[in-house]
């Protein structure tokens, strides 16, 4: 029998035909890896953009993998986030990037460096949604007293940076008033082309104060985007609602579309809660898409219990959880822990980080499960955790 006669020369991954090559590509588990791919050839570089610019490929390559974060931004915040226009204490550090286990540390190195300084130190992370990060950095201080709020003192006017830290872009937003009072700062869906920026302000009533009456003003919302620049009172898409809680005993829901402001009316056991506030007060989806929960931790931090609105303007509990004896046996846990406040950390959809507010000992619980189990990743981090995802579509570098 005779021999197979070898081929006449080794093949290579070049030998492949463009739709074998396609396939590849499109086989890549992450679009790191096909950023990469694509600058390391212009043969690579011309199966992903193609004569569209890419745009069919990417549609292609984005149906077949989601989009799973490669890290955490943590803010490093130890002051309430709703406070700006008034004294306010800065983070002493920038934000803290995490990589997830499935990105090398030793290749994703992210920080905030290429972002200019601000005046009097770190910046400060409001918000961040998918690879966009809103940071707040303090501008100048101004001998101002504000009658109707009763700000005394320094009054703090911060900048607006929305960046992106993998590309090293970023821009500065002007804000719409030289003095504002912001209730809260929140980055809308999309990129460094289109992003958009929800701002909640505290709007001074000025009749009341040249009048003498002091009066308390009244909140309004604007949002910011790139070639309209602040606007309010327009129709907005994709904006889901906004709640939080006021020191008042008020719930305020800021309409998705209209950008107006109400009261969200509440069960009369609820007015007999002590504190009303961020740091024990959240307002979470219920996961549908149409309904909330709101969840409250009692002052003395023994239970964490879950509302959700029934019938009418009433909210029924849906579950609650007695922090005490649920927690035994998690490591690290001290009885003394609960003799003190418990407070929230963050709060999502499914979950809510908890700890001691004089010891910074996180603990997560499942709103669904009311299971708590310890936080170690995030331990020494108690701001908020924003997850970081590659910007999409990605940038299509030049090939290297």
């Amino acid at each position: 029998m005779g021999k197979a006669t070898p081929p006449s020369g080794a093949t290579s991954i070049h030998d492949l035909t463009d739709d074998l090559l396609e396939l590849v590509l499109l086989s890549l588990d992450s679009p790191v890896c096909l950023v990469r791919s694509a600058a390391s050839c212009k043969h690579w570089r011309r199966i992903v953009v193609a004569t569209d610019g890419g745009a069919a490929f990417l549609r292609r390559f984005r149906s077949l993998h989601s989009l799973l974060a490669i890290g955490t931004f943590y803010s490093i915040n130890i002051d309430t986030p709703c406070s700006y226009g008034r004294h306010h204490t800065w983070p002493e550090v920038d934000p803290v990037f995490v990589p997830s286990s499935a990105c090398p540390s030793d290749r994703l190195q992210l920080s905030l460096d290429f972002v200019p300084p601000a005046d009097e130190g770190p910046r400060e992370l409001a918000d961040g949604r998918g690879s966009l990060l809103l940071l707040l950095m303090e501008k100048e201080r101004t001998d101002y007293s504000c009658h109707c709020c009763y700000h005394v003192a320094d009054y703090m006017t911060p900048d607006l940076v929305v960046c992106e830290p993998l590309t090293q872009r970023y821009q500065a937003i002007p804000l719409p008033a030289k003095l504002v009072c912001i209730l809260g700062d929140f980055l809308l869906d999309g990129g460094m082309t289109d992003f958009r920026v929800l701002l909640m302000l505290y709007q001074h009533d000025l009749d009341g104060i040249v009048t003498g009456q002091n009066g308390h003003g009244y909140p309004s919302a604007m949002v910011f985007t790139l070639n309209g620049g602040w606007h309010h009172g327009r129709q907005h898409n994709n904006i889901d609602d906004v709640y939080w809680g006021c020191d008042s005993k008020q719930v305020m829901v800021l309409d998705e579309r209209t950008l107006e402001f109400s009261n969200v009316a509440l069960s009369d056991n609820m007015m007999n809660w002590s504190e009303f506030g961020r740091d024990n007060l959240r307002v979470v989806s219920a996961g549908d898409g149409a309904t909330v929960r709101i969840v409250h931790v009692s002052n003395n931090g023994g239970n964490l219990e879950v509302f959700r609105q029934g019938h009418g303007n009433d909210w029924v509990l849906q579950m609650s959880v007695q922090l005490v004896e649920a927690s035994r046996g998690l490591p690290g846990r001290e009885e003394n822990y609960f003799g003190m406040k418990t407070v929230i950390i963050d709060a999502e959809e499914g979950f809510v980080v908890l700890s001691p507010e004089h010891k910074t000992w996180l603990y997560s619980v499942d709103l669904e499960t009311m299971e708590l189990k310890r936080e170690y990743g995030r331990e020494q981090y108690t701001g908020p955790a924003y997850p970081y995802t590659f910007p999409w579509p990605p940038v299509m570098r030049a090939c290297v």
